[in-house]
């Protein structure tokens, strides 16, 4: 899984030296809007260290940088689930904002589903989106995961309720 190469993008391990570009890229309130509070915002340097520091000693995980050219511009990840819902994974993502609406994350998201159930014992990847996210609903859609469910008023995000929306692919 080390690369995986597109025309558009490079798949790697977050490394040291992609700090600055983590930050030029996440520090963003149009990227941060939609992800959990998790997701530091404003992010910072120190955040960026912590980052590449936690990602690649992560078990039943996946976290791997989105590279255009050199720059890391997005992260994508897969953490393996706990107890009865251990053949379940939970698919999460976020890409630089100049480089939305350009296809890569669809492209990104189908690989991604395919390694997680090619390296992890799982029958079932899930995405949560919130609602008013769009776009992140027609990726997953485009990539195959179908409309689960509604959770209504399950998010309260920047003084707001939200609904979120649960998609799901499922290989047995």
């Amino acid at each position: 899984m080390e690369k995986q190469m597109t025309q558009k993008y490079l798949l790697r391990k977050w490394r040291e030296g992609d700090e600055d570009s983590i930050v030029k890229y996440a520090n963003n309130t149009e990227v941060s809007k939609f992800l959990k509070d998790s997701f530091p915002s404003p992010y910072t340097y120190s955040d960026a260290l912590r980052w590449v520091r936690f990602s690649n000693r992560s078990v039943d995980a996946y976290h791997v940088a989105i590279v255009v050219g050199e720059n890391a511009v997005g992260c994508i990840g897969v953490e393996k689930q706990q107890d009865v819902y251990c053949k379940s994974a939970e698919l999460g993502y976020w890409l630089g904002q100049e480089y939305w609406n350009q296809g890569i994350m669809t492209d990104v998201v189908r690989q991604m589903v395919d390694i997680a159930f090619d390296k992890m014992d799982i029958v079932r990847l899930y995405a949560y989106v919130f609602s008013g996210n769009i776009a992140s609903s027609k990726v997953l859609e485009k990539a195959g995961f179908i409309l689960e469910s509604r959770q209504v008023a399950a998010v309260y995000k920047n003084g707001k309720h939200m609904d979120q929306l649960v998609y799901s692919i499922v290989r047995m």
